[in-house]
C-alpha cells in the first residue's frame, strides 16, 4: 500500500465528527489526495447495512450478537473492496470514521468473544491496518450528557445510533476497551482526551498526523 490510512475511534459524543471534519479540511486545504468515509456505510450497500445496524426497528426485534457482528464485518468487507484498498493503492490519504476498533469495542463489550472477533479480523482485513489510529477518550457520564443536549437540539427522530441510549455501564466497557486497545498498541493509536477545548484537540491530532505524512513523502508544513 502507498498511501496512508487514518482512523478516528471513540465512545458517542466524544467529537469524532467534528475533529474528522476539520482535519479533513486541513487535508483538503494542503492539497493532498483524500478520501474520506466512514463504517458502517461507506458504501451503496454499506448505508443499507447501517440502517439496518443502527435504527430500530419498528417490529422491536434486536440483532442477535452474532448477526450483528456478521453484518458489520460484510460492510467492512465491502468497504475495504471497494473503496479503500483501491485508494491506498493510489496513493491516496484515507480517513475513516470507525473501523475494526470500534468492533472490537462495542462487540466486544456486547460479549462476542476474542476469539469470533480475531478469526473474522483475519479473514476481511488481510492483515490491513490503519498507518494511525486516533482514539477521543472522555468519561462516558460527561460524553453521553453531550449526545443528550445534541439529540434535543436536532429532535429525537435524528439520533444518530440506538447506541446512543444503551445503558451507561455498557458506554464504560466500551471505553475501557479503547483503552486497553490503545495501550496494546501504542505506535498506532494516539489517545487524545476529547474533553479539552475543540482546538486543543485538533493540535493534538494534527500533532501525531503531521509526521506520519511527511514520513510518507507527503509534503505538510
Amino acid at each position: 500500500m502507498r498511501g496512508v490510512f487514518i482512523t478516528i475511534e471513540g465512545v458517542e459524543g466524544s467529537g469524532k465528527s467534528t475533529q474528522l471534519l476539520r482535519l479533513s479540511e486541513r487535508l483538503r486545504h494542503l492539497g493532498l489526495p483524500l478520501v474520506v468515509s466512514k463504517e458502517p456505510g461507506g458504501t451503496a450497500l454499506g448505508r443499507e447495512l447501517r440502517r439496518l445496524l443502527l435504527e430500530r426497528h419498528a417490529s422491536g426485534e434486536t440483532w442477535c450478537a452474532d448477526a450483528e457482528l456478521l453484518l458489520f464485518y460484510a460492510d467492512r468487507a465491502q468497504h475495504l473492496e471497494t473503496v479503500i484498498r483501491p485508494a491506498l493503492a493510489e496513493g491516496k490519504v484515507v480517513l475513516v470514521d470507525r473501523f475494526e476498533d470500534s468492533t472490537r469495542a462495542y462487540q466486544g463489550a456486547s460479549g462476542v468473544p476474542e476469539a469470533a472477533l480475531d478469526r473474522l479480523s483475519e479473514l476481511v482485513l488481510r492483515g490491513l491496518r490503519p498507518s494511525l489510529t486516533v482514539v477521543l477518550d472522555m468519561d462516558p457520564e460527561l460524553s453521553l450528557q453531550r449526545v443528550e443536549v445534541r439529540n434535543l437540539s436536532l429532535g429525537a427522530e435524528f439520533a444518530e445510533t440506538r447506541f446512543d441510549n444503551a445503558a451507561l455501564e455498557f458506554h464504560r466497557k466500551v471505553r475501557n476497551r479503547f483503552l486497553a486497545i490503545a495501550q496494546s498498541h501504542p505506535g498506532r493509536v494516539a489517545l487524545v482526551p476529547a474533553r479539552d477545548p475543540v482546538d486543543q484537540v485538533e493540535a493534538a491530532i494534527w500533532a501525531r498526523v503531521a509526521p506520519l505524512l511527511r514520513s510518507a513523502g507527503f509534503g505538510v508544513d
